[in-house]
């Protein structure tokens, strides 16, 4: 489909992205509001209800393999992930508007342990209107108690991600 308002998806091959807004937003817990209710298919099969997962810190990191900063962010994830799973902290990665095959390969290659939504559309995304991305990736934290927690719009290092998690994990 084109328009004068289509994006070529293929320009700008492999470094094809638009940079982040710098801003991050760590959200009180008076504050917070209810996550919408995200499900869906998973890469390599199977559906994920991220409502299944309360009563754990939930890390919604929303991805795409043609994306260079998803690259540099995801090996801190993954380790962010594995040192803190013990400690109730779960996260689901969210492929959006990406090529199943090619977006399986990037969980591969980058050894993600961690469950990822197949969201080619991007509807996953839309749910969350109040907190709408400007660029990929972002990521969005929920509490135990489904509530949106932490909302970052910029890619992020394990030095960005792991304090604010392993806070929440330890909230009551």
């Amino acid at each position: 489909m084109g328009g004068a308002d289509a994006v070529d998806q293929s320009a700008g091959g492999e470094f094809r992205f638009v940079a982040g807004t710098g801003r991050g937003e760590t959200i009180a817990a008076p504050d917070r509001k209810p996550a919408p209710d995200v499900s869906g298919g998973l890469l390599g099969g199977g559906r994920l209800d991220v409502g299944s997962l309360r009563g754990k810190v939930v890390v919604l990191n929303f991805w795409a393999s043609w994306c260079g900063p998803c690259r540099v962010e995801s090996p801190d994830f993954a380790k962010v992930y594995a040192d803190t799973k013990a400690r109730g902290v779960e996260f689901v990665g969210i492929a959006v508007k990406d090529d199943e095959q090619t977006a399986r390969a990037f969980v591969s290659t980058n050894k993600i342990g961690y469950p990822s939504l197949y969201d080619p559309n991007g509807k996953v995304a839309l749910r969350f209107r109040d907190f709408p991305p400007r660029a990929l990736p972002y990521t969005i934290v929920l509490d135990k108690a489904g509530r949106v927690a932490a909302v970052y719009l910029v890619p992020l290092l394990r030095e960005d991600i792991e304090p604010v998690v392993t806070r929440l994990a330890a909230e009551r």
